[in-house]
Order: structure tokens, then C-alpha cells, then sequence
């Protein structure tokens, strides 16, 4: 006998019918263009032509899948990705004037000059046990 492991009902889909609730949202959200133009008196096929790209992707998002996710949270985790920033600080390096734009160097003891080798000095001697 398998043992029942407690989940948040949260985390279950709400299905209406056959669709779940974000399916829903983007057939309504699909829906909206076409329904404004007929109710500003556009002819319908014009209407439905204009709207087809919107209508088209609004059902894209809903229903598709990309790798095994839901179109629509893989594209909006690729916008967040886009737009935030993509550079490394180390804390350490405010104090040394390491802030500016491109590549930072995030290990404070390479970013600093290699310390100077001595002098060549000649071979040393022999010593006898």
C-alpha cells in the first residue's frame, strides 16, 4: 500500500471543464482584440483577420510547451532573465575603485599588481654531509 503525502491544494490546477485556470486567462486574453474590433462596428472577417497574430499566440501561450514547461512561465523566466543584470560584485571591491561598467575581477588578490621576484642570484654552494 502506498502512503498519501500531504500537498497543498494551492498547487493543484483548478480545472474548468477541460481547461485550467491559465489556459482560461489566455483564451480570454485571446479573445479581447476580437471582441473590441466587432464592437467598434469592424467588419467581421476584417476583424478576425486583424486579430489572427493575437489570437494565435494568446492560444500558443495557453496550450504550449517548451522542454516540458508551460510556454507561457518558460517565456515569462527568459524575459526575467533578459532584463536583469548579468555582472558579478564583489563586495570588497567598492573600496578599491572596482565599480564601472564590463568586467569586474572578483578576486581581490589577483586584481592586485604580483609582487616583484628578487634578484637572480648565483648557484648556491655545496654542502657536505
Amino acid at each position: 500500500m502506498q502512503a498519501e503525502i500531504p500537498q497543498s491544494i494551492f498547487g493543484t490546477p483548478m480545472r474548468w471543464g477541460r481547461f485550467t485556470t491559465p489556459q482560461l486567462g489566455w483564451l480570454v486574453v485571446g479573445a479581447a482584440l476580437p471582441y473590441l474590433l466587432l464592437r467598434l462596428r469592424l467588419e467581421p472577417s476584417l476583424a478576425l483577420l486583424a486579430s489572427l497574430p493575437w489570437l494565435i499566440s494568446a492560444v500558443t501561450l495557453a496550450f504550449g510547451r517548451h522542454e516540458g514547461r508551460h510556454l507561457d512561465a518558460w517565456v515569462g523566466d527568459w524575459v526575467a532573465f533578459r532584463f536583469q543584470p548579468h555582472q558579478l560584485h564583489h563586495p570588497g571591491l567598492e573600496e578599491h575603485g572596482g565599480i564601472g561598467p564590463g568586467y569586474f575581477e572578483v578576486d581581490i588578490e589577483r586584481a592586485l599588481p604580483p609582487p616583484r621576484s628578487p634578484a637572480p642570484a648565483g648557484a648556491l654552494p655545496w654542502e657536505k654531509p
